[in-house]
């Protein structure tokens, strides 16, 4: 995780491990002390507004479960602004994989679970936040006109489901569900990041499956 973090930022290995130190001693991040990896801490999560209380069992839980099962990167985001924002994620341990870095945004209009927060809000906030369009352009597939991305949002709120294939990234595939939040925090959703070649007719209908009827032990 720190060594991602090094080349990300393009900043040296010990520079990094300081910096983390600290924000593990100011409760920003949590080291997990059997595997030394890194989450958000309480701090973060409360300046994004998501309690560590309520879905938090579960939704781990869940998590583990779908990546136990798919062995695919599986997320957890809330909306920030015009963002989603992701506060966990789980990773495939696939060579091919999504690599989801935990505390990055991304526009939500581009992505599955960027949608599928979107989708829990009325047209017209969202009209306010998003302005009229267009909207950034990640790849051909983006949607990025106001019209496009009602459609999908008023399918996404129809079947609880929201797709994205090679919207944000080419060659990467997502499925996301919303969550039930806490009273006054923001939309909170869960999804499965998928190299879109591994997207099959059989393994799409599997994912989404499980992301409808959870089963958790």
């Amino acid at each position: 995780m720190q060594s991602e973090i090094s080349r990300l930022l393009a900043l040296p290995l010990p520079t990094v491990v300081r910096f983390c130190h600290t924000l593990v001693l100011d409760q920003y991040l949590k080291q997990d002390p059997i595997t030394r990896e890194l989450r958000l801490g309480p701090q973060i999560l409360r300046l994004a507004g998501k309690p560590e209380s309520g879905v938090t069992d579960f939704v781990r839980s869940w998590m583990r479960q779908l990546n136990e099962e798919f062995n695919e990167d599986v997320n957890l985001a809330i909306l920030d602004g015009t963002h989603a924002l992701y506060l966990d994620s789980i990773p495939s341990t696939r060579v091919l994989s999504t690599q989801t870095v935990v505390g990055s945004r991304i526009p939500a209009h581009s992505t599955a679970i960027g949608k599928s927060l979107l989708s829990q809000l009325d047209d017209q906030i969202i009209r306010d936040r998003l302005g009229p369009g267009p909207y950034e352009i990640r790849t051909e597939h983006t949607l990025h006109t106001w019209s496009e991305l009602k459609a999908s949002l008023d399918q996404i709120r129809e079947s609880s489901i929201s797709r994205s294939t090679d919207e944000y990234e080419p060659g990467l595939s997502g499925f996301a569900v919303p969550l039930r939040n806490e009273p006054g925090a923001p939309p909170l959703s869960l999804s499965i990041a998928i190299p879109t070649i591994r997207c099959t007719e059989t393994t799409v209908r599997k994912v989404v499956d499980a992301l409808l009827h959870p089963f958790v032990q």
